[in-house]
């Protein structure tokens, strides 16, 4: 199966994919279990924009392991120039490979911040290869494929480390204050105290406050910060990282971008390992791999030091995020989703396109997307006061019929629509992505809203049939009469055809906007009508789009109030049966009319009518 770029991302693959990455030779590893407390060595990162790789001292004062299944963790004590000016271990160091007499120990990965941000948790190099090893269906069947392009030979392999930090691997290094009596593993109890903090953050730009709000209450993510620059767009497919250069892994792309910076730990080729933990946690995954750069370090109150840093271009794919870390591989690319959301003001005749693309991965596509839909909408309203909205929206995908999912409505909040507004199509979205036959292609997702701060919402005042008495089949026209919120009042005609099947007597019809919940629903919703639970994902996605929009009228079969018996029940179920036969038979059918009125409001009541069935 296969997953397509923007056309950009195509035209610039096809146009810049001529040369092959450099590569660096992964280095030489020192096992967990030949460390020991007192160990001395250093760990790599760039810490300002100079995008210089530097490095500080690193002991070794505890290993921790619990057993098997359980994670190994190295403890270290920090110091030197370097981390002094830092003011301790900061966010974004996580991945900072750490070396003792020039062989790779494993990853920076956690502090204890506010305790003591001069600690630092190393994951260690073995935990991380491990996800090279782990398998990666998504890569089978997610990916565009260019070409396929022979890897250059292997000539001279480039220094992994600048030549003078490379050199003090192997130097003394500078002496350091070191704790007293502390055991190579560390006691059960102070491991429960401990609770050290991951140092990566979790950076987002484009989005407004309100976004972010949205982001936070959707995904469950609170660490998100604003990123100090925006994302340098665009692909490099000649990138070259080696340890300790800085590194960024994202989720969506573009005018709206949210990932994190981190540090690699281990190149080998075109693979890569960073972080030293996980991102999302979410295993085998489609994300972007990106450049990321540098801007300054913050030593912050109480060890909350962060280095500022931005996303970049995109240089490959990140495909395992694990606990011990994440994984990519250059030079290949995920499977994304574009989406366009075009915002347009209809007060001051203003209009804005946004462009993003969001990693597939489909827990996060929905919610995602309709946070871009979302923030776009707030950016450009910059409002929360009470607005109406119409939200156009269609969806490219080889799920659906046709090829596309589509919809329209409009919504009316007195206080931030917007919520409101795509909660269409994050379920749109999620049907698509919870299909259980096959995994679905999403093509492309475009999005219009248009919005006006006005009340656009009215009432049903009156219904009037212009005949009390009908027969099965006739059609019978209801005047509907509504009070539009401080405007005249306006008429709408609404044709209703009795079914074929309606019984002699007494036939309750009520009129509601698409957004309200029609009596038989509400009986099926309160346990008095079964509800089908079982259906397939084509009549999930019928339902969806039969489902009436709020600035509809919509008649539906009313309850008619009488009580009946289990015997009433059964003989008119025997009765309808054979009329349906009946009916069949003469080659007609007992399908009901499909009575949906569009209008220019929000319908926000409900009002009945009752008609007089005769007999036939």
């Amino acid at each position: 199966m296969r997953r397509f770029f923007t056309k950009l991302f195509l035209i610039t693959m096809l146009v810049l994919f001529v040369a092959a990455h450099s590569a660096f030779a992964m280095p030489e590893v020192l096992p967990f279990d030949q460390l020991k407390s007192g160990m001395t060595g250093k760990a790599y990162t760039v810490v300002d924009g100079s995008g210089k790789i530097e490095n500080f001292d690193v002991e070794i004062i505890g290993l921790t392991n619990e057993g098997k299944g359980s994670n190994r963790m190295i403890i270290a004590q920090t110091s030197g120039e370097v981390i002094r000016r830092t003011g301790g271990i900061l966010q974004g160091m996580s991945g900072s490979p750490v070396y003792i007499d020039g062989k790779l120990i494993g990853a920076l990965s956690a502090t204890l911040k506010e305790m003591d941000p001069y600690t630092a948790f190393i994951t260690p190099i073995e935990s991380m290869l491990e996800l090279w090893t782990l398998p990666d269906p998504k890569a089978q069947v997610n990916f565009f494929k260019v070409a396929k392009i022979e890897e250059e030979k292997k000539s001279d392999e480039p220094e992994n480390i600048e030549s003078e930090d490379k050199a003090a691997l192997t130097d003394e290094p500078a002496d350091v204050d070191k704790p007293a009596d502390i055991d190579e593993s560390i006691d059960e109890e102070i491991t429960d105290e401990l609770q050290p903090e991951e140092v990566s953050a979790l950076y987002l730009s484009g989005f407004d406050s309100s976004g972010v709000k949205f982001l936070q209450r959707e995904l469950g993510w609170k660490n998100l910060q604003a990123s100090p620059t925006a994302a340098e767009r665009g692909l490099d497919l000649n990138a070259k990282l080696e340890p300790g250069s800085a590194l960024g892994v994202a989720i969506i792309y573009g005018d709206f971008s949210l990932g994190a910076t981190g540090t690699v730990t281990a190149v080998d080729g075109k693979r890569v390992l960073a972080f030293g933990h996980s991102f999302t946690h979410s295993g085998n995954v489609n994300y972007f791999m990106t450049e990321a750069s540098v801007i300054s370090s913050v030593s912050g109150v109480n060890g909350n030091g962060v280095k500022l840093a931005g996303i970049g271009h995109i240089i490959g794919r990140i495909n395992q995020d694990r606990d011990s870390g994440i994984a990519g591989i250059l030079g290949t690319f995920p499977a994304v989703v574009p989406i366009t959301v075009t915002i347009k003001d209809n007060a001051l005749a203003k209009e804005e396109t946004y462009n993003a693309t969001i990693a597939y991965n489909e827990n996060l596509v929905p919610k995602l997307g309709a946070a871009v839909a979302y923030t776009a909408l707030s950016k450009m309203a910059d409002t929360l006061a009470e607005s109406t909205v119409d939200v156009d929206f269609s969806i490219k995908t080889d799920s659906v019929a046709g090829g596309e999912l589509a919809r329209k409505n409009m919504f009316y909040n007195p206080s931030d629509v917007g919520q409101v507004a795509v909660m269409e199509l994050m379920q749109a979205l999620n049907l698509i992505c919870s299909n259980t036959t096959q995994e679905s292609n999403i093509f492309g997702v475009n999005v219009n809203i248009s919005f006006e701060t006005e009340r656009r919402t009215a009432s049903i005042v009156s219904i009037t049939p212009d005949k009390k008495k009908v027969k099965p089949g006739e059609t019978v026209n209801l005047t509907v009469e509504l009070q539009p919120y401080r405007k005249p009042t306006e008429k709408v005609i609404m044709p209703y055809t009795v079914p074929l099947t309606a019984r002699q007597g007494n036939l309750s019809l009520e009129i509601h906007g698409g957004a309200l919940i029609p009596v038989t629903q509400a009986m099926a919703n309160s346990g008095l009508i079964t509800a089908d639970s079982n259906k397939s994902y084509e009549d999930k996605i019928k339902d969806f789009l039969k489902t009436g929009k709020n600035n509809q009228l919509v008649i539906e079969i009313g309850a008619t109030g009488e009580t009946k018996t289990d015997k009433d029940i059964r003989r008119e179920i025997a009765q309808a049966k054979k009329l349906q036969a009946k009916l069949k038979k003469e080659g007609k059918t007992s399908a009901r009319t499909d009575n949906k009125v569009d209008t220019n409001y929000i319908i926000d009541n409900v009002m009945r009518t009752t008609l007089s069935v005769e007999k036939v």
